[in-house]
């Protein structure tokens, strides 16, 4: 018994070491990492937003993005391509490619320094984030198929180191599922809810 109690803290003792080393790390390049992120990120949805919108207008997208369903639908047929060959030469040789360079480079980052959540980013970076909704985890949402056996491995590992939450363990294990159902989710943090006649996933993490 003594034994494996020792094995025990050992294993504690070295888990809390790695965990502080790493965000010593974080700390010590944050802002060289935040700009990577913001880059990836906003090259991310600017490319799949210009497939919708057909353009790289920031206003403009969040003005067809803030009209009502019915506005917002009529807007989009106006702006489809006249040819599906575009959307798939934009996907086939900027939004796929880029794709995968994301992940590995992510993939990198998170075995050197942690999963750079928005929490951990927060916690060090002292600029202001330019985007409101920049998320570096959905790099790894729009991770290519290939990469889901590692990832699910890595995002497990992050999350068991406390790293990252339940939810969003969850969230990424959705996507590496093939999301095929909600119940990764489901049984990670989120519940399904019903308000105002709309059924939807909401989060139970803080």
């Amino acid at each position: 018994m003594k034994l494996i109690l020792l094995i025990f803290s050992l294993l504690l003792n070295n888990a809390i070491y790695s965990q502080s080393f790493k965000d010593s790390l974080l700390q010590k390049d944050i802002n060289l990492i935040v700009e990577e992120l913001e880059f990836m990120y906003g090259y991310d949805q600017t490319m799949r937003e210009y497939t919708l919108f057909k353009t790289f207008d920031k206003s403009e997208t969040d003005r067809i993005e803030n009209l009502p369903d019915s506005l917002r639908v009529e807007e989009l047929k106006k702006r489809k391509f006249e040819s599906d060959s575009i959307a798939t030469l934009i996907w086939k040789k900027y939004i796929n490619p880029m794709d995968a360079q994301h992940t590995e480079r992510l993939i990198a980052i998170t075995k050197k320094y942690g999963f750079p959540s928005i929490e951990r980013i927060k916690k060090y970076y002292k600029k202001e984030i330019v985007d409101p909704e920049f998320n570096p985890l959905l790099i790894f949402i729009h991770s290519p198929r290939h990469y889901w056996e590692e990832l699910k491995e890595l995002m497990l590992n992050e999350y068991k180191a406390g790293i990252i939450n339940k939810c969003q363990y969850g969230y990424a294990l959705w996507q590496f599922t093939g999301r095929k159902s909600f119940q990764p989710m489901l049984d990670n943090g989120f519940k399904m809810v019903t308000e105002n006649g709309k059924t939807s996933l909401k989060s139970t993490c803080e």
